[in-house]
């Protein structure tokens, strides 16, 4: 399974890559969103053909790629499309009717995740007891999902719509609220939060998820009191990163044969070397 999650992570931070250097460069909204929509159609169709031309080695990976992988990449779709649809025709440049549109947009986010609250809490948590009826192919049922208007027996579960939705709408939210306070926001070209333009992270996620733990356990924000997953949420909003999964790479990061906290010492050294140059 490692190296298929491998593999899947690798195309998911391609597809990644390409939408972040879209949301920079390209500066019409409309062809940015156009250019973004059909990038995340690329990938949905790659990964389609994957499971076309493959099968899932055991249940564990159908899980993971249902719930982890589409969705990640459905999600992004999912939110172009409703940007797209929440700018086009309204708007023509009065303010008023701008924030009207944007208002009654966040009443449709709030009202979706009140219409799945138990679903959201589910992905939410990370529980994974009804992972094989929500992520696995022949456990499909409509009655689960019944605004999905179409079923793929070899591109879709119960639940991996779902969760995509739920994880487009998070987009969304954050996007309005944006639009709303652009006070609080560096970058209004955007369709997707930034902290600078021109700043990309290219970091590993291994070395950001250890630096959120850092940031959590020496109570960097919030004087101490803010969770460990708001923190990896922030971090992940911040930089534009998929930290989902930080509890398992922080796993996979303790269990290394090398020293786990690698990482620190190199920032050390680099910290020491540069005051050293700077007594000099």
């Amino acid at each position: 399974m490692l190296s298929l999650q491998s593999a899947f992570e690798k195309l998911i931070s391609s597809l990644l890559d390409r939408l972040q250097e879209t949301e920079y460069k390209e500066t019409d909204l409309f062809a940015r969103l156009e250019t973004c929509i059909r990038i995340c159609e690329e990938g949905l169709q790659q990964l389609r053909q994957w499971v076309v031309d493959n099968s899932f080695p055991d249940q564990a990976t159908e899980i993971h790629f249902f719930k982890h992988v589409k969705p990640l990449i459905m999600s992004r779709y999912m939110y172009y499309h409703r940007l797209y649809r929440l700018h086009i025709g309204y708007f023509n440049g009065i303010a008023v009717l701008e924030k009207e549109r944007l208002l009654g947009a966040l009443q449709e986010v709030d009202r979706f995740f009140a219409d799945n609250k138990v679903f959201y809490e589910y992905y939410r948590k990370k529980d994974t007891h009804y992972d094989a009826l929500y992520f696995v192919r022949s456990m499909y049922d409509w009655k689960f999902c019944p605004d999905v208007n179409y079923f793929d027996p070899v591109f879709a579960t119960s639940g991996d719509i779902k969760m995509a939705e739920l994880m487009a709408h998070e987009l969304l939210l954050v996007y309005i609220n944006r639009q709303l306070n652009p006070s609080c926001s560096t970058d209004n070209n955007t369709s997707l939060p930034v902290t600078a333009s021109g700043l990309h992270c290219t970091e590993s996620i291994a070395n950001i998820v250890v630096l959120g733990y850092a940031l959590y356990l020496t109570g960097f924000f919030n004087h101490g009191k803010a969770a460990l997953k708001e923190v990896m949420n922030y971090l992940s909003v911040v930089l534009k990163v998929d930290l989902q999964k930080y509890s398992h790479t922080f796993l996979r990061v303790r269990g290394r044969k090398a020293d786990p906290l690698k990482y620190f010492d190199e920032l050390k050294a680099c910290l020491h070397q540069y005051i050293n140059k700077l007594e000099e």
